[in-house]
């Protein structure tokens, strides 16, 4: 863990980054046009900045001992921060007394939400949302794999039709085959056009929407010979 030193310094350098970042980066907007919540990360850092430090006399207004009523509530939630200690012992340096965790969770807390610009300026019901958004639920991973797989697919298939096409025989002379400019090149796009499957009346969008309803009707057919033989699907 970083002593109190080390950690002001570093914020304070990390703080005086971030103003000059996002001073610079909006050096060139309207005032009325700079969003309201740069308005209030510039506003927090110079907070920050300006309250660095904790004055002798507020220091020694404050007591030497902090006692925290224990309660059977009180225990729970102490209890499942043991455990997480226990399994990130690094954290407290492997010592696990009481006042020691109470310490860590304080200045974790500081140190990524108060300290931080970002997160500071937050309000609670924001700050939560920001947790919450942390953790991928099970159907976006499906999707982002899903959307990978999309990707991949796609680039495969341009590949594989543009050279195909490189290869389309024109006529045949003198028993020699010539071949016609690429028609997916840009020049062949460009000055002829092509169709698109946006226009219901070409034939490309004709075959891909009937494409769309035949695999539409085969994963269907496949989802329930699966089902019977207890793969389960969540879509």
């Amino acid at each position: 863990m970083k002593n109190t030193f080390e950690m002001k310094t570093e914020n304070i350098k990390n703080l005086a980054k971030r103003k000059k970042f996002l001073t610079n980066k909006y050096q060139d907007t309207l005032r009325a046009e700079v969003p309201e919540t740069v308005e209030a990360e510039l506003i927090l850092i110079d907070s920050l900045l300006e309250n660095a430090d904790v004055s002798e006399d507020v220091y020694r207004k404050q007591p030497r001992t902090v006692t925290i009523k224990n309660s059977r509530d009180e225990e729970w939630y102490f209890q499942q921060m043991l455990r997480w200690v226990e399994k990130n012992p690094m954290t407290v340096d492997g010592q696990l007394g009481r006042s020691t965790i109470y310490r860590f969770a304080l200045h974790f807390f500081v140190e990524n939400i108060a300290l931080s610009s970002q997160n500071g300026a937050l309000r609670y019901a924001q700050l939560l949302g920001k947790l919450n958004r942390l953790t991928v639920t099970k159907a976006e991973a499906k999707q982002n794999a899903q959307n990978k797989n999309i990707e991949d697919s796609l680039s495969f298939i341009m590949a594989m039709v543009y050279q195909q096409m490189g290869y389309m025989p024109e006529s045949l002379k003198d028993n020699q085959i010539n071949y016609q400019l690429n028609p997916m090149s840009e020049i062949e796009v460009q000055t002829i056009g092509t169709a698109t499957e946006l226009n219901d009346d070409t034939e490309l969008s004709k075959s891909f929407n009937a494409y769309k309803l035949v695999r539409t009707r085969d994963k269907q057919r496949i989802k329930k010979t699966n089902q019977t033989k207890g793969v389960i699907f969540d879509d």
